[in-house]
């Protein structure tokens, strides 16, 4: 059996679709959340959901006839789970960018005007001492994860986002993993649309009201341009407010924050009523935002230190950078371009592709439990 940990999450039930379809009845899907109303998964036949709290772990139940852990974004309790793994059980981490990069020793992910907003910020001077790791272990029974050897010592395959990823969290943790290729399949019901998508003039920018978006860098870097729509509906909220005002200070009555939940597909005629999307983060961060918007036709500009940026440009996707290509933030990519980007994305990440990840996984359930 592959167990699999989720938390409360919106790629759940098409997880959930995607094993089903390569092994119906080799899995085990469990949610911790400490309400027994889940907010994104409607898929809760095959779902038990657990408390997320470790204190109330019970071993057995996650361990019963498990041969294979899948750790979907490594929370502490799944932390917790990890130490305590039975030897014969082999564990892939899904990571997703947050669960590792924010654990790292030296990596740098803020632009300079993010880096002064943090500089002042309580929270990130809290996180720096040593009150902040005995209150973690106190709440959540284990240490952050860069304190973890026992337990990153139990992991045995890595799936990253993209390729370029796997050495460096590799590296930083100094994991003895392998890697495996998974995705997440949130692109679907999109990658069946064939008709040209009609796009409207505003800018869409970053994808939630974190740090790692470097908001404050690209409003200096494109004051002067059209409308721009500011997703600040999750994250941290402090930080949100913060955004916001800098936000109408800037851009006046051009600013649009969204501050309310959206469905899937309010949100995606959201990002279709722009034509140029900016994700200016230097870790790899919001890919089936990006994705969404290359198969849109949307003008994509990226940060050119980040890895993902490196990434497309190498698989001949268009995409820009912010620093160099500024001056065409707002303007309508032409119909060989949309057209060409569409593709890529049918080709890179469509229906196949992430089934034959899950088929990777499976093959290792096969092998462990023959």
């Amino acid at each position: 059996m592959i167990v699999h940990l989720f938390d409360d999450e919106k790629f759940v039930d098409s997880t959930i679709e995607t094993f089903e379809t390569v092994g119906a009845g080799k899995n085990k899907y469990i949610v911790f959340s400490n309400s027994k109303e889940l907010k994104h998964p409607k898929n809760l036949k095959l779902i038990e959901i657990l408390p997320n709290n470790y204190r109330k772990l019970d071993l057995d139940t996650i361990y019963d006839n498990c041969d294979v852990l899948a750790i979907h974004y490594l929370t502490p309790i799944k932390t917790h789970l990890l130490k305590r793994k039975p030897q014969h059980v082999k564990v892939v981490w899904m990571v997703w960018g947050k669960d590792a990069y924010d654990y790292f020793g030296s990596f740098q992910q803020y632009e300079e005007l993010t880096k002064r907003v943090l500089r002042n910020s309580f929270k990130t001077f809290l996180k720096k001492s040593f009150l902040y790791n005995a209150f973690h272990y106190l709440k959540y029974g284990v240490s952050t994860i860069n304190k973890e050897r026992k337990a990153l010592n139990n992991l045995n395959y890595l799936a990253t986002v993209i390729p370029p990823e796997f050495e460096v969290i590799k590296n930083e943790f100094k994991l003895h993993v392998e890697p495996i290729k998974f995705s997440y399949d949130s692109l679907t019901p999109v990658l069946l649309n064939d008709n040209e998508i009609v796009l409207g003039k505003d800018i869409l920018i970053g994808n939630s009201a974190t740090p790692p978006n470097n908001h404050l860098d690209i409003f200096h870097k494109i004051k002067n341009k059209v409308r721009v729509i500011v997703p600040l509906n999750y994250g941290d909220m402090n930080y949100a407010k913060e955004i916001e005002r800098k936000g109408h200070e800037i851009f006046e009555n051009r600013f649009i924050p969204i501050k309310d939940f959206m469905t899937f597909d309010a949100y995606i005629e959201l990002v279709f009523s722009c034509n140029t999307m900016i994700m200016y983060h230097i870790r790899q961060q919001g890919l089936g935002n990006i994705l969404l918007a290359l198969f849109g036709g949307m003008r994509v500009f990226l940060n050119n230190k980040s890895p993902l940026y490196s990434y497309l440009k190498q698989l001949n996707f268009i995409v820009f950078d912010l620093d160099k290509d500024t001056a065409l933030a707002g303007l309508e990519l032409n119909l060989e371009e949309k057209k060409m980007n569409k593709e890529k994305v049918r080709e890179h990440w469509g229906a196949e592709n992430i089934l034959e990840g899950a088929r990777d996984i499976m093959r290792i359930h096969d092998k462990t439990s023959d």
